[in-house]
């Protein structure tokens, strides 16, 4: 069936000593809006002026930035890391000029911008120092919080990119629930200009259910994929992170720091991991509800029509092929949760962590056990229909 799609406008702001940053936040956009693009119905689109921006003239270079841009974006994404950039003829550098615009259109509309602001931690190499640029981060730090602002720190780009995996699913699933608001309330006035108000799905008929039902399989393999490319990579780094934790986990560590250092970044890949996990099972759940919804009701309308047998040889093959995609998907979950149940508990942040990621994965293995038996109820359902035919038959 058709859908509508909205786009929301991910402006990244930045000096030019976090390219790696920026190339992984693209790459990262790209990846998610494999899911959101079909379960939320939005897609997110990077802004950033090496592709948006032509040259131009204006009061001076950062206005002609400006010009282009005009606050079109939803999302604002500033990055730091050693330096805050070139000065402008009205702030500290052209990243703070966009900031400062930002927060404007914020102040003047909450709801009209989201504003992330992340710091790299990472040590600078001698030839990069500049102690006037630190000072200016250090003061930049200061008025964020004057300002009410959270901004976040990370230590490397893997690190970053984990981050702004679970922001930005956050991020979508606001904006999906905003638009689903003025959705609601835009039928909602529709409904009372009409004085008779027709349910369209009373008029549904076979190929309507087949495409709901295609639509909501294809969300759930999305969410599917996108759990499992998590665990994967998540995988990865907690295996690393487990056996430095390790080589602390006894009476003869003698470098404290460094092992609360380790927890805590181990603490907050499981923590993230937890928020994607949960952003999938809210659209696995109603996915999985309304597909087979479909799909019964289709089923039953082809019994009444009598169609052929090649269709429901199709409709098994796809949920055989859904029945291996999840089964593979709840092995890999399986394997992560007994991973993350040994972690030693070493202290309440890591504990916490432990929770989180293991309550997480019971909501979705306990949700891709409810949809392989939904697909077996359906496949036993269509054998019985296929023996009944055969006994007709003969």
């Amino acid at each position: 069936m058709a859908r509508s799609e909205t786009v929301i406008n991910v402006f990244v702001a930045s000096p030019g000593d976090v390219n790696e940053e920026r190339s992984a936040l693209e790459a990262i956009i790209t990846e998610l809006n494999r899911t959101w693009s079909k379960n939320l119905n939005l897609r997110l689109d990077l802004v950033k002026w090496e592709t948006n921006i032509h040259p131009n003239f204006g009061a001076y270079p950062q206005d002609v930035i400006n010009q282009q841009l005009n606050d079109e974006y939803d999302v604002f994404i500033a990055l730091f890391w050693s330096k805050v950039g070139t000065p402008t003829n009205i702030a500290d550098s052209g990243t703070i000029e966009e900031f400062e615009r930002a927060y404007k259109k914020y102040k003047n509309d909450p709801n009209s911008v989201d504003i992330m602001v992340y710091f790299k931690d990472q040590a600078i190499s001698p030839s990069q120092m500049n102690l006037e640029q630190l000072q200016k981060i250090q003061s930049l730090k200061e008025k964020m919080g004057e300002k009410g602002g959270l901004y976040w720190m990370f230590d490397n780009t893997e690190d970053f990119e984990n981050l702004l995996r679970g922001h930005l699913s956050r991020v979508a699933q606001s904006w999906s629930k905003k638009l689903q608001i003025t959705e609601k309330v835009e039928q909602v006035n529709h409904h009372q200009l009409s004085d008779n108000i027709i349910d369209e799905s009373d008029d549904y008929g076979l190929f309507d259910y087949i495409d709901i039902y295609e639509d909501r399989i294809s969300d759930i393999t999305s969410a599917l994929e996108l759990m499992s490319d998590a665990t994967v990579k998540i995988g990865t780094q907690f295996s690393r992170r487990t056996a430095e934790i390790s080589k602390f986990n006894s009476a003869n560590s003698n470098n404290p720091k460094e092992a609360r250092k380790i927890i805590k970044l181990t603490s907050d890949d499981l923590t993230r991991y937890s928020e994607i996990i949960n952003s999938q099972v809210s659209i696995l759940s109603p996915s999985r509800i309304e597909a087979f919804d479909a799909l019964s009701k289709s089923i039953s309308i082809s019994i009444e029509l009598s169609k052929d047998e090649d269709e429901l040889k199709e409709l098994k093959e796809s949920l055989f092929e859904m029945l291996k995609s999840t089964g593979n998907t709840e092995s890999s979950l399986l394997c992560f949760r007994e991973s993350v149940v040994n972690l030693p508990r070493l202290n309440l942040q890591i504990n916490k962590a432990k929770r989180l990621v293991t309550l997480s994965l019971d909501r979705v293995l306990d949700e891709t056990r409810k949809m392989m038996q939904s697909a077996n109820d359906v496949l036993e359902t269509i054998q019985n229909i296929e023996d009944e035919k055969y006994n007709k038959a003969i």
